[in-house]
């Protein structure tokens, strides 16, 4: 295959559908599955750092939750801008302009000295995932031309994702230990520079017809994705107040203006006309859909295997690692289910593995050891696997060659506004369920500052409970109703995703 290939029309797309992949193009594709990689473990470690760079550095409250969420919201806030500057500019020229900045912004983060440093460093970060992601994506589509090979891809590249939020919190653990907080970043840079030394093994795809982007729309993009997604991560973390809601007020105005001006633009930074695609929008649906029932999940999952079956951080870690791998196997497995049987069925098909998988923890979170819950959670984390990689094959490959960076960048804002809305929505409900329920199950006599404390988290609570002892059964009660309504919740999700899917989109496939 050629370096570079401009942008010639559906004529020649078509004419390439049949061409086989070489050894180059897999190879080019474990480059990209690398870089994936790369990011996906980033996002489990920071978490694991925070404790030690809140005790190195001192920062604030407010600095160390811009030290977690920044990164995110940049990321989110300039995908769209990414997305079709990769086609302007060239794929591959971007992925390595990002890979660039996020190993040097790595390299910053590894050595900083203050909160402002780190929160600098972070939001590089941010941007850089937002180069990177796009383009991993939408080079797929450059590189492999046959159907077949190109589910095979897509799979291998998302499980990457999968294989990154397995191995981050050992990988993580093991660095903290041994290295300090700064390892966690600093890992990433020999990464990044391997990753530069073989990035001529991919093609670079850029469209010779398009356009100056148009700076008032990427202005406005970005300020709509990022006061929008703000607002809803402080509520979520702090509560309600006017000043967060009037920031997603002010993302929701600014998202108005900017369509306002797409519908009038010759060369739109976001080509609207994808949304008459039927499958496209279902792809992007299906994946909110999907991050917006599993992420909330998720979070209390690994502190219910703390706070209530009583593992160790390493040890609740290492066993997530199963339902991750799991992840992984109901990604690679989907190329296979797709030759044999329609791609809403074989949806379907994961998407009652997954719903066991939830039936399952709300069933038994009561009374069950660790065994039987990463049972469920495996099953869960299996059973989506198909949906998500389908959808995500559907999504790049429904739109035109020219249009697939943004088709990607739109991927990423879906998955990120899922996210945000999980933690925002599902995990406030989640804790108001808990403290309702613990509010009427404490013990009496319990003084009430010490039961104030209790309603925080779970994790402050239980280390309250070693000097109340008898209030610990309670704690442990009420978290594990509120994971049962947090998985009934994923059950309701995964359920009527599988029926739409059913009733609308049984043809998907055979032609839109």
């Amino acid at each position: 295959m050629s370096n570079t290939s401009d942008n010639q029309g559906g004529s020649n797309e078509h004419a390439n559908e049949v061409q086989k992949a070489t050894w180059r193009e897999w190879l080019g594709l474990g480059t990209l599955t690398l870089a994936v990689f790369m990011l996906s473990t980033d996002m489990t470690v920071l978490f694991l750092a925070t404790p030690s760079i809140a005790a190195d550095l001192g920062p604030s409250g407010t600095q160390m939750l811009w030290i977690i969420h920044v990164g995110e919201l940049l990321a989110v806030g300039f995908a769209l801008t990414m997305g079709r500057l990769g086609d302007n500019i060239g794929r591959r020229r971007l992925l390595v302009i990002g890979v660039t900045v996020y190993g040097s912004a790595s390299f910053l983060a590894a050595f900083s000295t203050e909160p402002w440093m780190l929160i600098a460093a972070r939001a590089f970060l941010g941007v850089a995932t937002a180069t990177v992601m796009p383009s991993t994506m939408s080079l797929l589509r450059n590189m492999f031309f046959d159907p077949k090979q190109f589910s095979v891809a897509i799979a291998i590249n998302l499980s990457a994702f999968s294989a990154g939020m397995a191995l981050g919190p050992p990988m993580g653990g093991l660095l903290l230990d041994y290295f300090g907080w700064g390892a966690v970043f600093l890992i990433n840079v020999p990464i990044a520079i391997f990753l530069l030394a073989i990035s001529p093994l991919l093609p670079e795809y850029r469209n010779k017809d398009s356009k100056r982007i148009d700076f008032i729309s990427v202005l406005l993009s970005s300020l709509a994705l990022v006061t929008f997604i703000f607002g809803l991560q402080e509520i979520a973390n702090t509560g309600f107040n006017m000043f967060y809601a009037g920031s997603v007020v002010i993302g929701i105005g600014t998202g108005i203006l900017f369509i306002r001006r797409q519908l009038k633009a010759k060369d739109p930074l976001l080509d609207l006309s994808m949304f008459r695609i039927r499958i496209f929008n279902f792809s992007l649906i299906a994946l909110m859909v999907i991050i917006l029932v599993i992420t909330g999940a998720d979070m209390f999952f690994a502190q219910h295997l703390q706070a209530v079956v009583g593992l160790t951080p390493t040890k609740a870690g290492l066993l997530l690692i199963i339902p991750a791998l799991l992840s992984m196997a109901g990604t690679m497995i989907s190329p296979v289910l797709t030759r044999w049987i329609r791609p809403a069925y074989a949806m379907v098909m994961g998407l009652l593995i997954a719903l066991a998988g939830a039936l399952l923890i709300i069933l038994t979170v009561h009374d069950a050891g660790s065994l039987i819950l990463i049972i469920g959670a495996s099953l869960l984390a299996f059973g989506v696997g198909p949906t998500m990689t389908i959808t995500g094959e559907q999504l790049i490959s429904s739109v035109p060659q020219e249009r697939a960076g943004s088709a990607s960048a739109m991927s990423d804002v879906s998955g990120g506004f899922g996210s945000v809305m999980s933690i925002a929505f599902i995990g406030s409900l989640g804790m108001l369920v808990y403290r309702l329920t613990l509010m009427d199950s404490l013990p009496a006599g319990v003084p009430s500052e010490i039961a104030d404390s209790t309603m925080e988290n779970v994790g402050s609570a239980v280390a309250i409970s070693e000097r109340f002892p008898e209030m610990l059964q309670a704690i442990q009660s009420s978290f594990a109703v509120a994971l049962q309504t947090i998985y009934g919740i994923t059950a309701i999700g995964l359920f009527g995703l599988m029926v739409i899917i059913i009733w609308k989109f049984r043809y998907i496939g055979k032609g839109d």
